[in-house]
This record gives structure tokens, sequence and C-alpha cells, in this order.
């Protein structure tokens, strides 16, 4: 893996894992319907704008991976939001990498259903939380159904649009993740490091 690709998975994993712990404790804190199609809606607009950047096909499951670790850190513990992280990751690279078709819109509604399957039916069957063991198949259904359809609809919108935004960027910023010490590229080691940094003294 290219230096520069490990720089800007650290990055964006970074965004991807405060925006979990800041913008989902609040979600999750003040018990908002529906937090998971909002906080999967961040982090496919993170995610897309990533691929254009970083065109490794692990590159969303490594950040899946960091974020989930990010979350951690940061906040108390709930392994089936850790889990959820970590296998939208996971999905985005499947369908991005496995389904070769151009529409972006089909491929981000393939890849919701298939993180929001993923999960429900890991946290039932494999994990076994018992919230979940109670709900039983109704309430997968009702989490595939409603919350995976509203997501799917959401970023069926927003990852074509964040594609175009990262390829804008792109064309401005063509590799900021370079190790070069210019401004930009400065500027992302910065925010990268007192991102963690904080985690790391907070864990503590």
């Amino acid at each position: 893996m290219r230096k520069d690709y490990l720089l800007g998975i650290l990055f964006f994993s970074s965004l991807w894992g405060a925006s979990e712990a800041i913008l989902g404790g609040f979600l999750y804190r003040n018990q908002i319907a529906y937090s998971s199609v909002m906080l999967t809606a961040v982090a496919f607009i993170i995610l897309t704008i990533a691929r254009v950047y970083i065109p490794w096909k692990y590159s969303a499951t490594c950040m899946g991976f960091m974020a989930m670790f990010y979350k951690f850190l940061n906040t108390p513990f709930f392994g089936c939001h850790l889990l959820a992280i970590f296998l939208l990751g996971l999905s985005y690279d499947l369908v991005f990498n496995l389904i070769k078709i151009k529409n972006k819109a089909i491929l981000a509604i393939l890849t919701t259903y298939l993180g929001y399957i993923l999960f429900a039916l890991s946290i039932t069957y494999i994990f076994r939380y018992h919230y979940w063991i109670e709900g039983g198949f109704i309430k997968i259904i009702h989490y595939v159904g409603i919350s995976g359809s509203l997501a799917a609809i959401v970023n069926s919108i927003i990852v074509p649009v964040s594609f175009d935004l990262g390829a804008n960027l792109k064309r401005r910023l063509k590799n900021p993740f370079g190790l070069k010490f210019r401004l930009t590229t400065s500027s992302i080691y910065v925010i990268t490091i007192t991102l963690w940094f904080l985690s790391i003294i907070k864990w503590f």
C-alpha cells in the first residue's frame, strides 16, 4: 500500500470515527429516531470522497476498522454500534469492487442494504445480542425494511453528489496526502494526529 494512502485512510477514518462519537453520541443520547440513517449518510459521504483519492480495494474496510476503534476509544462500549461501523465499510468495498455497474446511485442502494442486512443477521444470530434476539425476525425486517430503506434513499442521492465533489476536490488538490511539507498536507497531519491524540488521552 502506498504511503499516501495510509495517511488518507487515517484521515478519513478519523473523520468517520469522530462523526460516530460526536454526532452519534448526541443522536443516541437524545434518542433521535432513525439515528442510524443520519450516521450512515455521513459515513457514505466520507467513504465516497475517500474512494476518489484512495482507489485501493480494501480502503473502506480499513477505514471501517479504524473508525470503529476511534469510537471505541471515545464512547462507552456498545458492541452493536462498533459492529455496524465495520460492516458498513466492508459492504462498501464488496459492492463497489465486485459489482461492475457505473450507476453510483444503484451501488449506494445495494451497499446500504447489504450493510444493514449483514449487521441485523450478525447481531441476532452470530453475536446473539439479547435486545435483537427478543425482537426476533420482525425486528430484523423492521430495521432493514424501514431504517435500511430510508438510508438507501438518502445514500442514492448523496453518493453520486459526493463522487462529483470528490472529483472536483481532486482536480484542485491532486494528492493532499503526499508526503510533502505543504500547507494542505501539513493541515491534514495536524488534524489527524490531534484527533487520535485526544482520543488516546481520553481513553487513559
